[in-house]
């Protein structure tokens, strides 16, 4: 793999993995992930021809974890930087969780002119319910708000996750584990959690999939048809034996899927 780093107009380093030729795909990953966590799907991607771009978000892996900054929106302007960096005005954006939110903070600040596909894997536009949304993360409410991202009080429904299968443990382990999420910034959870992107999903003008779980242990199925129902020709893919996670879980169907999306162009 070949790693690079990006100075950010803001003063802060940015790793990234760049491998491949062909047409740019660019891997986000969720919050307390990290570019290793995509091991999955990057020979996949390269096997197709693809170039794969896995970022580190700010705050994440070997990128720098400034005090400043800790913001989706900041983190989309990062990921635009990286594209202005890298020449790349035809990218495909692969969002799992958190990254899905940064794909929706790239486009609401710089549109799709650099963007030629979408994939949003398990997040809804909007965390926080309330009378107008109902399809956050589960539980997650404004009088609550503060315990929960404090760890005092439950938020989402992890019992419905499945267990992770053995290909996944190795990986983890391998890739040294999913981070803490009461030790990340508390900025950054408070700013992920009372984001709300809806008004970014109806202007997406790029072919979207759109993908979720039985058992996703945070968003309702509603929410994830939404927003496939608000983005012009979008699709929808739920997987069956799959929690918050399909693109491990159920790598093989989710990659098959995934480079069939890749090459409808």
């Amino acid at each position: 793999m070949v790693l690079k780093k990006l100075a950010t107009s803001d003063g802060i380093s940015i790793v990234y993995t760049d491998d491949g030729a062909g047409r740019p795909v660019v891997l986000l990953h969720g919050m307390l992930c990290h570019k290793g966590h995509w091991t999955f799907q990057r020979n996949v991607l390269l096997a197709a021809g693809f170039r794969v771009i896995a970022m580190d978000l700010r705050g994440h892996g070997e990128s720098d974890a400034p005090e400043y900054g800790q913001r989706i929106a900041r983190m989309g302007q990062d990921l635009a930087e990286l594209l202005e960096a890298e020449g790349i005005d035809d990218a495909t954006l692969v969002g799992h969780s958190m990254g899905a939110s940064v794909s929706f903070a790239y486009l609401s600040l710089h549109g799709s002119h650099a963007v030629a596909r979408l994939v949003l894997i398990d997040q809804s536009p909007r965390i926080m319910n309330d009378a107008t949304w109902q399809w956050g993360v589960r539980h997650v409410s404004w009088d609550k708000l503060e315990a929960q991202v404090a760890g005092q009080a439950a938020w989402s429904e992890f019992d419905r996750e499945p267990p992770a299968p053995p290909h996944v443990q190795r990986m983890l382990e391998q890739e040294g584990g999913i981070g803490d999420f009461f030790a990340s910034s508390l900025g950054l959870r408070i700013d992920h959690f009372t984001a709300d992107w809806r008004d970014v999903v109806p202007t997406i003008d790029v072919p979207t999939w759109v993908v979720t779980s039985e058992h996703s242990p945070s968003f309702p199925l509603e929410g994830m048809q939404w927003v496939a129902d608000s983005i012009p020709g979008a699709r929808l893919t739920v997987y069956p034996r799959s929690g918050h996670c399909p693109h491990w879980n159920e790598y093989e169907d989710f990659n098959r899927d995934l480079v069939t999306f890749l090459q409808e162009m």
